[in-house]
Protein backbone atom coordinates (compact mmCIF):
# COMPACT_ATOMS: atom_id res chain seq x y z
CA UNK A 1 0.00 0.00 0.00
CA UNK A 2 1.10 3.71 -0.52
CA UNK A 3 2.21 5.47 2.18
CA UNK A 4 2.26 8.66 1.13
CA UNK A 5 -0.17 10.32 -1.15
CA UNK A 6 1.52 13.79 -2.12
CA UNK A 7 5.00 11.10 -3.66
CA UNK A 8 2.73 9.27 -6.45
CA UNK A 9 2.42 8.71 -9.94
CA UNK A 10 0.50 8.20 -12.77
CA UNK A 11 1.56 4.90 -14.66
CA UNK A 12 2.31 7.76 -17.52
CA UNK A 13 4.96 9.47 -15.36
CA UNK A 14 6.36 6.40 -13.67
CA UNK A 15 7.35 4.96 -17.23
CA UNK A 16 8.47 7.76 -18.09
CA UNK A 17 10.84 8.26 -15.21
CA UNK A 18 11.99 4.76 -15.60
CA UNK A 19 12.00 4.49 -18.39
CA UNK A 20 9.94 1.25 -19.29
CA UNK A 21 7.14 1.46 -21.55
CA UNK A 22 3.33 1.31 -20.55
CA UNK A 23 2.89 -1.75 -22.20
CA UNK A 24 5.52 -3.46 -20.24
CA UNK A 25 3.75 -1.72 -16.88
CA UNK A 26 0.66 -3.02 -17.94
CA UNK A 27 2.04 -6.51 -18.22
CA UNK A 28 3.69 -6.87 -14.97
CA UNK A 29 0.61 -5.84 -13.18
CA UNK A 30 -1.47 -8.27 -15.18
CA UNK A 31 0.70 -10.99 -14.13
CA UNK A 32 1.43 -9.87 -10.43
CA UNK A 33 4.84 -9.22 -10.54
CA UNK A 34 4.48 -5.52 -9.86
CA UNK A 35 1.29 -4.44 -8.38
CA UNK A 36 0.46 -0.50 -7.99
CA UNK A 37 0.50 0.27 -4.68
CA UNK A 38 -2.80 2.05 -5.28
CA UNK A 39 -5.42 3.59 -7.81
CA UNK A 40 -7.34 7.13 -8.38
CA UNK A 41 -11.24 6.64 -8.00
CA UNK A 42 -11.24 6.43 -11.43
CA UNK A 43 -9.39 3.05 -10.99
CA UNK A 44 -6.00 4.49 -12.83
CA UNK A 45 -2.81 2.68 -11.43
CA UNK A 46 -0.38 5.18 -8.70
CA UNK A 47 2.81 4.06 -8.06
CA UNK A 48 5.49 5.17 -5.67
CA UNK A 49 9.22 5.66 -4.84
CA UNK A 50 9.19 2.16 -3.61
CA UNK A 51 7.63 0.82 -6.55
CA UNK A 52 10.57 2.08 -8.40
CA UNK A 53 13.09 0.01 -6.17
CA UNK A 54 11.21 -3.21 -7.10
CA UNK A 55 11.38 -2.13 -10.67
CA UNK A 56 14.95 -1.98 -10.40
CA UNK A 57 15.62 -5.32 -8.61
CA UNK A 58 13.00 -6.84 -11.85
CA UNK A 59 15.12 -5.23 -14.32
CA UNK A 60 18.65 -6.06 -12.87
CA UNK A 61 17.22 -9.47 -12.53
CA UNK A 62 15.88 -9.76 -15.83
CA UNK A 63 19.20 -8.70 -16.96
CA UNK A 64 21.03 -11.05 -15.22
CA UNK A 65 19.27 -14.14 -17.36
CA UNK A 66 16.37 -14.74 -14.73
CA UNK A 67 13.16 -15.68 -16.35
CA UNK A 68 10.01 -13.91 -15.41
CA UNK A 69 8.21 -16.50 -13.54
CA UNK A 70 11.69 -17.24 -11.27
CA UNK A 71 11.73 -13.32 -10.45
CA UNK A 72 7.98 -13.53 -9.64
CA UNK A 73 9.12 -16.17 -7.30
CA UNK A 74 12.25 -13.88 -5.49
CA UNK A 75 9.36 -10.98 -6.13
CA UNK A 76 6.05 -12.50 -4.12
CA UNK A 77 8.19 -14.07 -1.15
CA UNK A 78 10.95 -11.60 -0.28
CA UNK A 79 9.94 -11.00 3.24
CA UNK A 80 12.30 -8.10 3.64
CA UNK A 81 12.38 -6.46 0.28
CA UNK A 82 12.43 -3.07 2.39
CA UNK A 83 15.63 -3.69 2.88
CA UNK A 84 17.25 -2.11 -0.28
CA UNK A 85 21.13 -2.01 0.88
CA UNK A 86 20.80 -5.79 0.90
CA UNK A 87 18.59 -6.30 -2.02
CA UNK A 88 21.23 -4.34 -3.97
CA UNK A 89 24.72 -6.24 -2.68
CA UNK A 90 23.10 -9.41 -3.88
CA UNK A 91 22.73 -8.04 -7.55
CA UNK A 92 26.23 -6.31 -7.60
CA UNK A 93 27.75 -10.23 -6.66
CA UNK A 94 25.90 -11.98 -9.32
CA UNK A 95 26.79 -9.47 -11.49
CA UNK A 96 30.01 -9.65 -11.21
CA UNK A 97 29.84 -12.67 -11.80
CA UNK A 98 27.72 -12.40 -14.95
CA UNK A 99 30.61 -9.94 -16.16
CA UNK A 100 33.28 -12.92 -15.34
CA UNK A 101 30.51 -15.45 -17.50
CA UNK A 102 30.72 -12.56 -20.47
CA UNK A 103 34.39 -12.04 -20.30
CA UNK A 104 35.12 -15.34 -20.56
CA UNK A 105 32.63 -16.17 -23.52
CA UNK A 106 34.48 -13.00 -25.32
CA UNK A 107 37.71 -14.55 -24.86
CA UNK A 108 36.52 -17.67 -26.30
CA UNK A 109 34.79 -15.77 -29.23
CA UNK A 110 38.37 -13.85 -29.61
CA UNK A 111 40.20 -17.24 -29.97
CA UNK A 112 38.36 -18.46 -32.80
CA UNK A 113 38.29 -15.71 -34.72
CA UNK A 114 42.70 -15.47 -34.17
CA UNK A 115 42.15 -19.20 -35.48
CA UNK A 116 40.67 -17.97 -38.38
CA UNK A 117 43.10 -15.75 -39.38
CA UNK A 118 46.05 -17.72 -38.68
CA UNK A 119 45.56 -21.15 -39.42
CA UNK A 120 44.76 -22.79 -42.25
CA UNK A 121 42.58 -25.89 -41.35
CA UNK A 122 39.60 -25.08 -39.00
CA UNK A 123 39.81 -25.85 -35.67
CA UNK A 124 36.06 -27.19 -34.37
CA UNK A 125 37.24 -27.65 -31.21
CA UNK A 126 38.30 -24.05 -30.72
CA UNK A 127 34.51 -23.28 -32.24
CA UNK A 128 32.81 -25.49 -29.92
CA UNK A 129 34.44 -24.08 -26.93
CA UNK A 130 32.38 -20.93 -27.33
CA UNK A 131 29.41 -22.74 -26.71
CA UNK A 132 30.69 -24.99 -24.04
CA UNK A 133 31.49 -21.43 -22.17
CA UNK A 134 27.83 -20.33 -22.90
CA UNK A 135 26.29 -23.06 -20.99
CA UNK A 136 28.70 -22.83 -17.75
CA UNK A 137 27.54 -21.09 -15.29
CA UNK A 138 23.79 -20.35 -16.14
CA UNK A 139 22.21 -21.46 -12.76
CA UNK A 140 21.44 -17.73 -12.24
CA UNK A 141 18.10 -18.38 -9.56
CA UNK A 142 20.35 -20.96 -7.41
CA UNK A 143 22.95 -18.46 -7.63
CA UNK A 144 20.73 -15.24 -6.32
CA UNK A 145 19.30 -17.44 -4.26
CA UNK A 146 22.71 -18.52 -2.48
CA UNK A 147 24.03 -15.14 -2.24
CA UNK A 148 20.92 -14.44 -0.42
CA UNK A 149 21.36 -17.08 1.76
CA UNK A 150 24.96 -16.26 2.95
CA UNK A 151 24.35 -12.56 3.29
CA UNK A 152 20.91 -13.21 5.53
CA UNK A 153 23.13 -15.98 7.61
CA UNK A 154 25.83 -13.28 8.21
CA UNK A 155 23.57 -10.30 8.72
CA UNK A 156 21.50 -11.74 11.41
CA UNK A 157 24.70 -12.14 13.48
CA UNK A 158 26.18 -8.45 12.65
CA UNK A 159 22.87 -7.02 14.07
CA UNK A 160 21.79 -8.51 16.78
CA UNK A 161 24.89 -10.60 18.17
CA UNK A 162 25.72 -9.64 22.07
CA UNK A 163 29.45 -9.65 21.49
CA UNK A 164 30.12 -6.49 19.45
CA UNK A 165 33.67 -7.84 18.96
CA UNK A 166 32.55 -9.95 16.14
CA UNK A 167 33.84 -13.50 15.93
CA UNK A 168 36.18 -12.90 13.29
CA UNK A 169 38.20 -10.26 15.28
CA UNK A 170 37.92 -12.37 18.55
CA UNK A 171 38.91 -15.18 16.38
CA UNK A 172 41.97 -13.25 15.24
CA UNK A 173 43.15 -12.26 18.02
CA UNK A 174 43.60 -15.10 19.74
CA UNK A 175 46.12 -16.97 17.12
CA UNK A 176 48.44 -15.24 19.14
CA UNK A 177 50.84 -15.87 16.51
CA UNK A 178 54.95 -14.33 15.66
CA UNK A 179 55.69 -11.74 13.55
CA UNK A 180 57.11 -14.15 11.03
CA UNK A 181 55.19 -17.44 9.88
CA UNK A 182 53.94 -19.50 7.15
CA UNK A 183 49.69 -20.09 7.24
CA UNK A 184 47.61 -22.43 5.52
CA UNK A 185 43.78 -21.55 5.75
CA UNK A 186 41.15 -24.33 4.91
CA UNK A 187 37.84 -23.57 3.48
CA UNK A 188 38.49 -19.70 3.97
CA UNK A 189 34.90 -19.17 2.14
CA UNK A 190 34.81 -15.30 1.15
CA UNK A 191 38.06 -14.74 2.72
CA UNK A 192 36.12 -12.49 6.05
CA UNK A 193 38.87 -13.82 8.44
CA UNK A 194 41.71 -11.89 6.40
CA UNK A 195 39.03 -8.68 5.12
CA UNK A 196 38.05 -7.92 8.52
CA UNK A 197 41.53 -7.76 10.47
CA UNK A 198 43.77 -6.87 7.53
CA UNK A 199 45.10 -4.11 9.60
CA UNK A 200 46.18 -6.50 11.60
CA UNK A 201 48.55 -8.47 9.41
CA UNK A 202 52.09 -8.81 10.42
CA UNK A 203 54.15 -7.72 6.74
CA UNK A 204 56.29 -11.19 7.67
CA UNK A 205 53.29 -13.76 7.47
CA UNK A 206 52.84 -15.93 4.91
CA UNK A 207 49.55 -16.78 3.91
CA UNK A 208 48.07 -19.19 1.51
CA UNK A 209 44.30 -19.37 1.54
CA UNK A 210 42.24 -21.99 -0.25
CA UNK A 211 38.86 -23.74 -0.26
CA UNK A 212 37.03 -26.72 -2.15
CA UNK A 213 35.01 -24.17 -4.16
CA UNK A 214 36.36 -22.17 -7.17
CA UNK A 215 33.09 -19.97 -6.32
CA UNK A 216 34.24 -18.96 -3.05
CA UNK A 217 37.98 -18.41 -3.92
CA UNK A 218 36.81 -16.26 -6.04
CA UNK A 219 34.66 -14.43 -3.55
CA UNK A 220 37.64 -14.22 -1.29
CA UNK A 221 39.97 -12.67 -3.92
CA UNK A 222 36.97 -9.90 -4.75
CA UNK A 223 36.90 -9.03 -1.48
CA UNK A 224 40.64 -8.46 -1.04
CA UNK A 225 40.97 -7.04 -4.14
CA UNK A 226 43.13 -4.30 -3.17
CA UNK A 227 45.37 -6.47 -0.72
CA UNK A 228 45.64 -9.52 -3.48
CA UNK A 229 49.98 -9.52 -3.07
CA UNK A 230 49.65 -10.47 0.69
CA UNK A 231 47.72 -13.90 -0.11
CA UNK A 232 48.25 -17.15 -2.69
CA UNK A 233 45.28 -18.47 -3.61
CA UNK A 234 44.29 -22.30 -4.61
CA UNK A 235 41.85 -24.68 -4.72
CA UNK A 236 42.17 -27.35 -2.10
CA UNK A 237 40.22 -30.27 -1.05
CA UNK A 238 41.56 -31.07 2.59
CA UNK A 239 41.52 -34.38 2.70
CA UNK A 240 43.89 -34.28 -0.23
CA UNK A 241 46.02 -31.30 0.29
CA UNK A 242 48.70 -30.91 -2.29
CA UNK A 243 51.67 -29.30 -0.51
CA UNK A 244 54.29 -31.21 1.16
CA UNK A 245 54.96 -32.74 3.99
CA UNK A 246 55.88 -29.78 6.96
CA UNK A 247 55.07 -26.93 4.64
CA UNK A 248 53.62 -24.48 7.33
CA UNK A 249 53.61 -23.31 10.89
CA UNK A 250 50.25 -22.45 11.04
CA UNK A 251 47.27 -24.68 9.95
CA UNK A 252 43.34 -22.96 10.41
CA UNK A 253 40.42 -24.51 10.05
CA UNK A 254 37.56 -22.08 10.58
CA UNK A 255 34.14 -23.76 10.58
CA UNK A 256 34.92 -26.33 7.93
CA UNK A 257 35.68 -29.62 9.30
CA UNK A 258 31.85 -29.95 9.91
CA UNK A 259 31.51 -30.37 5.98
CA UNK A 260 34.05 -33.09 5.45
CA UNK A 261 33.20 -36.54 5.08
CA UNK A 262 36.19 -37.50 6.37
CA UNK A 263 37.22 -35.78 9.65
CA UNK A 264 39.86 -38.27 10.46
CA UNK A 265 41.58 -38.28 6.82
CA UNK A 266 41.63 -34.52 6.84
CA UNK A 267 43.29 -34.23 10.60
CA UNK A 268 45.80 -36.22 9.16
CA UNK A 269 46.10 -34.33 5.97
CA UNK A 270 46.86 -31.35 8.01
CA UNK A 271 49.23 -33.49 10.64
CA UNK A 272 51.01 -34.00 7.46
CA UNK A 273 51.41 -30.72 6.36
CA UNK A 274 52.32 -29.03 9.58
CA UNK A 275 55.73 -28.12 10.93
CA UNK A 276 57.13 -29.85 13.90
CA UNK A 277 55.64 -27.77 16.88
CA UNK A 278 53.70 -26.02 14.44
CA UNK A 279 50.39 -24.94 15.33
CA UNK A 280 46.43 -26.18 14.25
CA UNK A 281 43.54 -24.13 14.63
CA UNK A 282 39.82 -25.62 14.39
CA UNK A 283 36.61 -23.59 15.14
CA UNK A 284 33.62 -24.92 15.17
CA UNK A 285 30.24 -24.78 16.91
CA UNK A 286 28.10 -26.90 19.90
CA UNK A 287 25.39 -29.10 20.13
CA UNK A 288 23.45 -26.28 21.60
CA UNK A 289 24.11 -23.58 19.02
CA UNK A 290 21.26 -21.73 17.82
CA UNK A 291 18.95 -24.41 19.45
CA UNK A 292 16.10 -21.85 20.44
CA UNK A 293 15.61 -21.13 16.72
CA UNK A 294 14.97 -25.19 16.09
CA UNK A 295 12.78 -24.76 18.88
CA UNK A 296 10.89 -22.17 17.59
CA UNK A 297 10.13 -23.88 13.76
CA UNK A 298 8.44 -26.51 15.78
CA UNK A 299 6.41 -24.41 17.60
CA UNK A 300 5.43 -22.03 14.50
CA UNK A 301 4.09 -25.64 13.22
CA UNK A 302 4.39 -24.94 9.80
CA UNK A 303 5.19 -27.85 7.09
CA UNK A 304 7.50 -27.18 4.80
CA UNK A 305 9.55 -25.90 7.48
CA UNK A 306 12.86 -28.40 8.60
CA UNK A 307 15.14 -28.13 11.09
CA UNK A 308 17.53 -31.66 9.74
CA UNK A 309 19.87 -29.40 7.93
CA UNK A 310 21.00 -27.52 11.17
CA UNK A 311 22.07 -31.06 12.92
CA UNK A 312 25.01 -30.83 9.99
CA UNK A 313 27.53 -29.96 12.93
CA UNK A 314 27.37 -33.14 14.36
CA UNK A 315 30.24 -34.83 12.37
CA UNK A 316 32.45 -32.18 14.27
CA UNK A 317 31.18 -30.01 17.08
CA UNK A 318 32.56 -28.54 20.46
CA UNK A 319 31.21 -31.10 22.38
CA UNK A 320 33.15 -34.67 19.70
CA UNK A 321 36.20 -32.15 18.09
CA UNK A 322 38.61 -32.71 21.45
CA UNK A 323 39.27 -36.28 21.05
CA UNK A 324 38.86 -36.40 17.39
CA UNK A 325 41.72 -33.98 17.37
CA UNK A 326 43.93 -35.07 20.24
CA UNK A 327 44.25 -38.36 18.02
CA UNK A 328 46.64 -36.08 15.97
CA UNK A 329 47.94 -33.14 18.21
CA UNK A 330 49.05 -32.45 21.36
CA UNK A 331 48.51 -30.04 24.40
CA UNK A 332 44.92 -29.63 22.78
CA UNK A 333 42.97 -26.94 24.01
CA UNK A 334 39.32 -25.34 24.03
CA UNK A 335 38.45 -21.47 23.88
CA UNK A 336 34.85 -20.94 23.53
CA UNK A 337 33.45 -17.31 22.35
CA UNK A 338 31.02 -15.55 24.89
CA UNK A 339 27.87 -14.56 22.74
CA UNK A 340 24.39 -14.74 21.85
CA UNK A 341 21.43 -13.26 19.70
CA UNK A 342 19.04 -11.06 20.68
CA UNK A 343 16.48 -10.68 18.08
CA UNK A 344 13.98 -7.61 18.01
CA UNK A 345 12.85 -7.23 14.83
CA UNK A 346 11.12 -10.63 12.59
CA UNK A 347 12.10 -10.34 9.35
CA UNK A 348 15.97 -11.11 9.45
CA UNK A 349 15.11 -13.92 11.56
CA UNK A 350 12.32 -14.70 8.78
CA UNK A 351 15.57 -14.69 6.52
CA UNK A 352 17.57 -16.88 8.46
CA UNK A 353 14.93 -19.82 8.84
CA UNK A 354 14.70 -19.64 4.74
CA UNK A 355 17.86 -19.52 3.93
CA UNK A 356 18.71 -23.11 5.20
CA UNK A 357 18.42 -25.96 2.65
CA UNK A 358 14.97 -27.54 2.60
CA UNK A 359 13.40 -24.51 3.80
CA UNK A 360 12.42 -22.63 0.32
CA UNK A 361 9.93 -19.56 0.62
CA UNK A 362 8.16 -20.27 -2.49
CA UNK A 363 7.38 -23.65 -0.98
CA UNK A 364 4.87 -21.27 1.58
CA UNK A 365 1.69 -19.03 0.40
CA UNK A 366 1.29 -15.62 1.64
CA UNK A 367 -1.58 -16.80 4.05
CA UNK A 368 1.43 -19.27 5.86
CA UNK A 369 4.35 -16.47 5.54
CA UNK A 370 1.45 -14.30 7.55
CA UNK A 371 1.05 -16.95 10.08
CA UNK A 372 4.79 -17.23 10.57
CA UNK A 373 4.95 -13.36 10.95
CA UNK A 374 2.37 -13.04 13.50
CA UNK A 375 4.00 -15.92 15.64
CA UNK A 376 7.70 -14.46 15.50
CA UNK A 377 6.14 -11.05 16.31
CA UNK A 378 4.23 -12.14 19.21
CA UNK A 379 7.53 -14.30 20.92
CA UNK A 380 9.20 -11.07 20.58
CA UNK A 381 6.58 -9.56 22.23
CA UNK A 382 6.93 -11.55 25.57
CA UNK A 383 10.12 -10.22 26.50
CA UNK A 384 10.99 -7.56 23.94
CA UNK A 385 13.00 -9.36 22.38
CA UNK A 386 13.82 -13.32 21.08
CA UNK A 387 16.88 -14.88 22.71
CA UNK A 388 18.88 -17.29 20.90
CA UNK A 389 21.64 -19.06 22.28
CA UNK A 390 25.48 -18.90 20.56
CA UNK A 391 27.54 -21.74 21.28
CA UNK A 392 30.95 -21.27 19.39
CA UNK A 393 34.42 -21.55 19.66
CA UNK A 394 38.16 -23.21 18.65
CA UNK A 395 40.34 -26.04 19.16
CA UNK A 396 44.06 -25.13 19.33
CA UNK A 397 46.46 -28.15 18.74
CA UNK A 398 50.26 -28.47 18.42
CA UNK A 399 52.26 -31.15 16.44
CA UNK A 400 54.63 -33.30 18.22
Amino acid sequence: MCTQKSNLFTIGKFAEKSGVTLRTLRYYDKIGLLKPCSYTKYGHRLYNFEDFSKLQKILTLKFIGLSLEDISKIMNYDVNHRDLKKSLEIQKKIMKKKIYHIEAVIKSIEEAVHMMDSEKEFNWNKFLNIINIINTDQKWMEQYENASNLRSRIKIHELFSTNKQGWMKWFFNHLNLPDKVSILELGCGDGRLWQKNLDKIPEGWDITLTDFSPGMLEDTKKNLTLNLKRFKFNIVDVQHIPYKDNSFDVVIANHMLYHVTNVDKALSEIYRTLKPKGYFYASTVGKNHMKEMREIVKRANLQNITTNSWNLTENFQLENGLDKISTWFKNVTLTRYNDNLKLTIIEPLMDYIFSMPGNAKNAFDQNKIHHLKGFLKSEINKNGYIYITKDTGFFQGTKE
